[in-house]
């Protein structure tokens, strides 16, 4: 969105200051919130939780260590840095993924002119629904009891186009699912924000999206959840430090992770920024964009803030 936080937080301040709610219905009439802002620059000690992993795909190398880098620099500056076990983002990727194909893709179908073509992506969604659900329940089945793919296999049952009563359950899972982290951030974890990957792996190539389409539950489940995230790039993949393990198996991943892990080269991808994403509850804005500021300081600190490219 921007190529540094300062200009991002002023190009957000110059939107709010706007007063857009006059001109359009849908934006909440919420003013900038310097107080908020404030408290989170001055606050000493925040207590940040830190998701490691989806459950779904683990980080690659790259992303594990960018996200390390940030840990360390946090606890470098005395803040408490823990570990979490939230309600399930697999979860969220089952309800996201059902609710979002629910009209079997026919929406966004619709806006296609003649002669455009597809994001390879949503081309692959939008395959997988015109298959006949006898056809795609034998995979189904063949997922999950041959090659015994549970995770993949919970993606792939709800994949098919849904009536309006089916859609209204899934909308009521999705509420409730909703409430449970709401209750687990205020009740039990007590965090100030969250640390995640902002994805699996750092950039896939060009329609690399094809096989990849599933790697997206580290920002799908703050979608779901409409919390605020903010992405900060944190260093660069190095082919040194951040090959594949010698005990890495791709064929032991799940459907998901070996769409994703099908493009990790830590040879190729040398260079490419990786990042961290930062999460606040829900709208959280200025808060976000302050914590996001402290980190970067915390990096200056601490092994250093990302280089940008030069601009000539």
């Amino acid at each position: 969105m921007a190529r540094t936080l300062a200009d991002l937080v002023y190009f957000s301040k110059s939107m709010i200051s706007m007063k857009p709610w006059n001109y359009d219905h849908s934006v909440h009439p919420i003013e900038w919130r310097e107080d908020q802002e404030l408290d989170a620059k001055q606050k000493e000690k925040f207590r940040v939780g830190v998701l490691r992993t989806d459950g779904v795909i683990d980080p690659a190398p790259a992303c594990a260590r960018a996200l390390e880098q940030v840990v360390a620099a946090l606890r470098a500056e005395g803040h408490e840095v823990v570990d979490i076990n939230p309600p399930s983002p697999y979860e969220a990727l089952v309800i996201a993924s059902t609710l979002l194909n629910s009209d079997g893709c026919k929406t966004f179908r619709s806006f296609f002119r003649t002669g455009e073509w597809d994001d390879p992506g949503a081309a692959q969604m939008n395959f997988y629904m015109k298959i006949p659900r006898p056809f795609k329940y034998v995979y189904y089945l063949w997922v999950k009891y041959i090659r015994r793919d549970d995770i993949w296999a919970g993606l792939l049952r709800g994949w098919y186009q849904k009536s309006a009563f089916e859609q209204w359950k899934w909308v009521a899972k999705r509420e409730a699912y909703k409430a449970r982290w709401h209750d687990w951030w205020q009740n039990e974890a007590k965090l100030d924000f969250m640390l995640t990957p902002p994805n699996a792996t750092p950039a896939v190539p060009h329609g690399g999206m094809k096989d990849a389409v599933s790697s997206c539950g580290y920002t799908f489940l703050f979608n779901l959840l409409d919390y605020t995230c903010g992405i900060i790039p944190v260093t660069h993949v190095d082919k040194a430090l951040d090959q594949l393990p010698p005990t890495f198996r791709f064929h032991d991943l799940n459907g998901a992770a070996q769409g994703a892990y099908k493009h990790y080269s830590a040879d190729d991808m040398h260079g490419l920024p990786v990042a961290v994403q930062v999460v606040g509850q829900r709208l959280q804005e200025e808060k976000v964009l302050a914590i996001m500021t402290r980190i970067e300081e915390a990096l200056d600190h601490h092994g250093g803030r990302y280089e940008l490219l030069a601009i000539e």
